[in-house]
């Protein structure tokens, strides 16, 4: 029977270290940006009707854009490194370069230093968000991928959540540079514990797999996926057998198509496109615009003192429910269909947001800034329980296992490149045009759910291969050569290649 353990839970909470450190590395710029101390080490202006205030733009657009565009090279580090290291070396990696990068950005004493910091910190995070859905796709069980791999998801909100409270506790130390510099170090601390939790959790037992380590996997699966009603471990037993097969057919389908038949072939191309959507459509629906310049849009409305960093740590809170809420949700809903509504209802919020926001533009009341806030929060309860966590179980668990480090790692380019481009421009934007930035996102979000209506074309709902139907001698799955899922519409199963992609 198929079930999990609770070494299984154990695997998945010291594992999500991982995808902690990806959110609050991600998110710590946000309140950064609202401490006075920081402007004050990094010698600008705070204050937006400074006339050297450009200045300031100028640092904010680059400690963002550099920290996007060095997370989007290192996305293409990490396709690499999850094969040629393994799971667990690639944590590794990633966590001894985090601890680097949060002790040199919280220890930044001019703008070129935490600039470098800014960069150093992102070849982790690059990495992270690349290799945490991988592993956790790879050591849960099928039918509870979307609970466990949701986890990527709702680690990483809990990174932004953990980033804004701290960074608000801190606004009132605002007469020293701890606080700004204490919520930085605190990277340094989830670095750590990813590293530390390397130590207690198993390599995937695909990898081992891979390099012949078949006696290595097994009892990884057993410890994993132990049922004690089912003393022999049948169930162990028949994923291992999968695996082996299908690691045969990879073998194969690699000699036959070639190392670059992500490309020349038409399923993966297309499964690829796909992706490539899905990672940026959530970003083009201004999700970090939004987050790692809330406090400053908060200002914009008219808020004062630590109440932008107190409303935007409620924000966060909300999306990281509704995130939990999401992941607990997920096997049993579906994640295409969650991705179209999601798309739909942040569209449709977000429109009215910006057009509350324009409207207190022209006429600075506190009714406008409060409804403008309003729709603001209910744009991340749509972005957080339709979006956010299914983005990544689906770019994970689309490719088949001999191309998803790879396709996961471009794909997730994707992400950092769509970000790299809107963050970098808003500081600018904002001063130029103001309000008016914001419709650009409104426009992109009516677009972005469009291409997850091909999902039943390219994946349909047929599952190639399913462990009840083999024994432990079972045969090969099919599904690893280039016509799965253009001829019939079958998706191969990621995990022991017997999930299908939820409708």
């Amino acid at each position: 029977m198929e079930t999990y353990s609770n070494y299984n839970l154990f695997v998945i909470l010291f594992s999500a270290f991982g995808s902690l450190f990806t959110g609050y590395g991600l998110a710590v710029i946000g309140n950064t940006l609202g401490q006075p101390t920081f402007y004050t080490t990094m010698h600008v202006p705070a204050v937006p009707t400074d006339p050297a205030y450009s200045h300031t733009r100028t640092l904010i657009g680059a400690a963002n854009g550099i920290f996007f565009g060095a997370g989007f090279v290192n996305c293409l580090i990490a396709a690499w490194t999850v094969d040629a290291l393994g799971r667990r070396s690639t944590f590794r990696l990633a966590a001894a370069i985090g601890i680097v990068g949060g002790t040199l950005q919280c220890a930044a004493v001019n703008q070129a230093m935490y600039l470098v910091a800014r960069a150093f910190t992102a070849i982790p995070v690059g990495i992270t968000i690349v290799a945490m859905p991988i592993y956790y796709s790879e050591v849960a069980p099928p039918h509870s991928r979307g609970l466990m791999a949701g986890a990527h998801g709702c680690c990483i909100n809990l990174g932004y959540f953990l980033a804004a409270w701290i960074g608000f506790a801190c606004y009132y130390a605002a007469d020293s540079t701890f606080g700004w510099r204490f919520p930085n170090a605190v990277v340094v601390l989830w670095a750590v514990l990813l590293l530390v939790g390397t130590l207690f959790v198993p390599e995937s037992p695909r990898w081992l797999v891979q390099r012949q380590r078949n006696a290595e996997a097994l009892k990884i699966l057993c410890r994993l996926h132990h049922d004690p009603s089912d003393p022999e471990d049948t169930f162990a037993h028949r994923e291992l057998n999968l695996i082996v097969k299908q690691l045969e057919q990879d073998r194969g389908a690699i000699t036959g198509g070639g190392r670059w038949q992500l490309f020349t072939e038409k399923t993966y191309r297309k499964r690829l496109l796909l992706a490539l959507m899905i990672a940026i459509g959530g970003q083009n629906a201004g999700i970090l615009v939004i987050n790692n310049y809330n406090v400053l849009l908060y200002e914009s409305l008219g808020l004062t003192g630590s109440m932008p960093l107190l409303i935007a740590a409620v924000w966060n809170t909300i999306g990281f429910i509704a995130n939990v809420v999401r992941a607990a949700t997920s096997d049993r809903t579906g994640r295409r269909t969650a991705l179209v509504y999601g798309y739909a209802f942040t569209m449709g919020s977000f429109v009215i947001a910006t057009g509350l926001i324009g409207k207190y533009a022209e006429t600075p009341t506190r009714g406008w800034a409060a409804a403008a806030t309003v729709f603001l929060f209910i744009y991340v309860v749509g972005y957080g329980t339709c979006i956010d966590p299914n983005q990544f179980t689906v770019v994970s668990e689309i490719f088949p296992s001999h191309l998803r480090g790879q396709a996961v790692g471009i794909s997730l380019c994707g992400l950092f490149l769509a970000d790299t481009l809107w963050l970098e421009l808003q500081p600018t934007a904002e001063g130029a045009i103001g309000w008016k930035y914001y419709l650009v996102f409104a426009c992109l979000g009516m677009t972005s759910g469009l291409a997850l209506e091909e999902i039943d074309q390219l994946f349909g709902k047929t599952v190639v291969a399913h462990l009840d139907d083999h024994p432990l001698a079972g045969t090969a799955v099919n599904g690893a050569s280039g016509e799965t899922g253009e001829k019939d519409g079958a998706v191969t199963a990621q995990h022991a290649e017997t999930a299908q992609v939820k409708q």
